[in-house]
């Protein structure tokens, strides 16, 4: 309208976009990636080949890599570069404001202009489920966030962020872990 023509996004053929996602802007996806229902990918955003965007994510004018999880509900407006093989549990959010106001005043995503970052989670990182990643920090290659975290400092490559402390990380040779039988209690 009033002859401003719309970008047009770039999608790769193999992509799969579900019919219920909302895809805007002039956003890139790459070969493979799956966006699922009820998800945003909005205003530049740009995704790698091979990702996955769940049901509900929201992906606004950011950047992420190859073979990158966004999980269920996510929230994560401009500024973040996100790279590849990282994971990013339900329901977290990312933020790019230290002090959100209704008000725009001192506030401007153009900012993020692909040299200034609010956010940067390395290649490898993962993030557990209902985590908060505030403004300012960096997660390192190989680096873990325990769920439910609240994260203000960067964490080191190949260190966890749990309970509020920094540690390094040492992988453990199994990932599934199970609730033990519970043993019934005569009354």
């Amino acid at each position: 309208e009033g002859g401003v023509k719309k970008p047009t996004p770039i999608i790769e053929q193999t992509a799969f976009i579900h019919s219920k996602a909302h895809v805007d802007g002039t956003v890139w996806i790459g070969a493979r990636t799956k966006i699922w229902q009820f998800a945003s990918v909005i205003r530049g955003a740009r995704i790698g080949d091979d990702c996955t965007i769940a049901s509900g994510a929201c992906f606004d004018g950011s950047v992420c890599g190859n073979r990158t999880i966004l999980s269920h509900n996510l929230a994560a407006g401009p500024g973040f570069l996100i790279g590849s093989d990282v994971f990013i549990g339900p329901n977290c959010v990312l933020g790019n404001d230290c002090w959100p106001r209704a008000h725009k005043n001192g506030f401007d995503p153009k900012r993020f202009d692909g040299t200034q970052w609010a956010i940067i989670i390395e290649d490898g990182a993962a993030i557990g489920a209902n985590s908060v990643i505030l403004p300012g920090v960096r997660l390192g290659r190989n680096s873990m966030v325990a769920a439910g975290s609240v994260v203000d400092k960067s964490v080191p490559a190949d260190h966890v962020w749990q309970d509020g402390v920094v540690k390094p990380f040492k992988r453990e040779p199994t990932r599934m872990r199970f609730v033990k039988e519970l043993k019934e209690v005569a009354a």
